[in-house]
């Protein structure tokens, strides 16, 4: 007996059947149906929570109390006095209140002076000066040609090939 034979005794025996059971079809059917139904209502409550999530981040953006700007930062005042301890032109000084002034008068505006106009000579160093280079008397050198190399003779072809 050949092997063929043997598979086709083999495979006609109906001890290797499977016997199917009645309404198989149908319970293959109800169960395709169902995963359907299942995947269709997570994506509807998945869409749905995702809508939700906008809606109500944007009404509590939007019933947020508006914030007060920041004021800007007072700037350093540099103050000309001898007192050692008062601020000094690297101190920032803290908060101060503006002065109060009676109604009666407008505020005085303060003046700060201006640093003297410096009157002094420039440095020694700015006052020389240099003197003209002189002319050159020798007339420009020729270039040479370039030495032969003991490479060999010169050829037309790429070297290689």
């Amino acid at each position: 007996m050949d092997l063929e034979d043997e598979l086709q005794r083999l495979l006609r025996d109906d001890r290797l059947d499977v016997p199917v059971r009645t309404g198989a079809e149908w319970s293959v059917v109800a169960g395709a149906r169902r995963r359907r139904q299942r995947t269709t209502v997570l994506a509807a409550s998945g869409s749905a929570l995702a809508a939700l999530v906008l809606v109500g981040g944007g009404a509590v953006l939007a019933t947020r109390p508006v914030e007060q700007p920041v004021p800007p930062a007072v700037p350093p005042v540099v103050h000309p006095t001898s007192d050692p301890g008062g601020p000094t032109s690297h101190e920032t000084p803290r908060h101060q209140p503006p002065p109060e002034h009676p109604p009666a008068q407008p505020p005085v505006l303060t003046r700060h002076p201006r640093p003297p106009v410096s009157t002094t000579e420039p440095p020694e160093v700015l006052w020389t000066t240099t003197s003209a280079p002189g002319s050159t008397t020798s007339s420009p050198t020729r270039t040479s040609e370039p030495a032969p190399t003991s490479s060999g003779p010169a050829t037309s072809e790429p070297p290689g090939g």
